[in-house]
């Protein structure tokens, strides 16, 4: 078994980019990809500035490609709602149809330039180097272990994993946790949410008297609550809509509570907006905002950690709006990362011991069903032949007996555990040669047949 790795993320890809390539409904991907005939298991990690699909597969290029056909199928298909919707009251279904046809062709050479693939060795760096968090927009944040172990554990409920990515997944979580005890990779680190807190208050020349307003209150938007709560807003409002989830984080944090139906309101008398929603429409349009203001002149700071987004682009054609996404996010991660160099190279000499260790394992894992095989296959033999020797040796009393099964135990494991052993040699270096012979040979030799 292989590991295959196809991503896009915010190395890469911009948020429209990233908007495009995300699973609408994960549960469905995953079951979708799980039933392709070349992948064996699945895992898929999503968050608001990374898609990523782990896969199994024992041929990699035939699952990569089939993979590839379902992405992009699953794409255009929700790229033709997008843009029927769109357009469809404003121009003649032939021009509806050459549009979509120039937008899925422009996007396509986009994603092909954004998404990355890592097969093998690579693909399990890859793994290790996300959970220790040296991957994310903000380095050392431990979001990232807490969101791999809810994307794995929401896999194994659907019973898209099995003993491959059991083993590589509780290995890697397991790293994530080393890396963060032995080396001060998160030590102050900032998260995404804190970091969008810290954008508002540098566009704004400070938060202290500022009224700020959370919509959405799920994983990102607690991370954003809590950052806010340690400024010295004037007053922090919380908007969900599941009215009781809003309510819990404002107890906790000593925030005002809107229900969604009031959003307005909420917008009218707030300097900073983040929207954290999973939604799928935008939240916050141009004519939402029209809607809610006359004549406003002091600017209003709107940050969208959403994916997909949660604010229309046209927002920004109003003086007063002043919008960002998590592209915006782009220079203080940049600064994080630079305050950061020096705990990387500790974090990766770990991940790559490490990952040696890993390679190790797994190769081990796939080797055990073959030298399992031979033993069970001598004991068949040896069975056999006892059973013949004794019927030829008679009056034998039941020391005698034990002696010679004893005898032809010992015989057999100590001709066979150096092959074993060699085998088990073979697949830690990965010499996949060496282990076909072994397969050819003792298929051939040790099935109980008859010599």
């Amino acid at each position: 078994m292989h590991t295959l790795n196809i991503r896009v993320t915010h190395h890469t890809a911009d948020v429209e980019t990233l908007e495009a390539f995300a699973f609408p409904d994960i549960k469905k991907a995953l079951l979708d990809i799980h039933s392709l005939r070349s992948v064996k298991e699945v895992v898929v990690i999503q968050t608001c500035n990374r898609v990523e699909i782990f896969a199994a597969a024992d041929d990699i290029q035939l699952a990569y490609h089939d993979i590839i056909d379902y992405l992009m199928y699953d794409i255009i298909q929700r790229m033709k709602v997008k843009q029927g919707r769109m357009y469809s009251h404003e121009v003649e279904q032939e021009e509806l149809s050459d549009r979509l046809v120039k937008h899925i062709v422009d996007f396509s050479a986009k994603l092909h330039d954004a998404m990355q693939i890592d097969y093998h060795i690579d693909a399990l760096l890859h793994l290790l180097r996300l959970t220790s968090g040296v991957e994310s927009m903000i380095i050392g944040e431990d979001q990232i272990i807490g969101q791999v172990r809810d994307s794995f554990r929401f896999s194994r409920a659907l019973n898209t994993v099995g003993p491959f990515f059991e083993n590589i997944f509780t290995k890697t979580l397991h790293v994530g946790q080393v890396v963060r005890y032995r080396t001060n990779i998160n030590k102050g680190a900032v998260s995404i949410g804190s970091a969008a807190v810290e954008l508002g208050s540098e566009v704004l020349g400070g938060l202290e008297e500022k009224i700020a307003l959370l919509i959405g209150v799920g994983e990102m938007g607690t991370l954003v609550s809590r950052a806010m709560a340690e400024q010295k807003l004037k007053k922090l409002v919380v908007i969900n809509r599941t009215y009781s989830k809003a309510l819990k984080i404002s107890e906790e944090l000593g925030a005002e509570t809107l229900k969604f139906e009031n959003l307005k309101e909420g917008i009218k008398e707030s300097d900073l907006i983040v929207t954290a929603t999973s939604s799928y429409e935008p939240i916050i349009t141009k004519k939402l905002l029209e809607e809610t203001f006359e004549d406003r002149e002091e600017p209003l700071v709107i940050i969208d950690v959403a994916i997909p987004r949660d604010v229309s682009d046209n927002v920004e054609e109003l003086k007063f709006v002043k919008a960002f996404n998590i592209d915006g996010l782009r220079a203080i991660a940049e600064n994080n990362r630079k305050a950061r160099e020096k705990e990387i190279v500790k974090v990766e000499e770990i991940i790559e011991e490490e990952l040696k260790l890993l390679v190790k394992q797994i190769y081990r894992i796939d080797v055990e069903d073959l030298v399992s095989k031979i033993f069970m296959d001598a004991e068949i033999i040896r069975n056999r032949e006892i059973e013949k020797a004794l019927k030829m040796l008679d009056n034998l009393g039941e020391r005698e007996k034990k002696i010679i099964d004893d005898l032809t135990r010992v015989i057999v494991k100590r001709t066979l555990t150096p092959i074993a052993s060699s085998i088990r040699e073979s697949a830690e270096s990965g010499n996949q040669e060496a282990i076909k012979v072994a397969e050819n040979w003792f298929d051939m030799g040790l099935n109980g047949k008859e010599y």
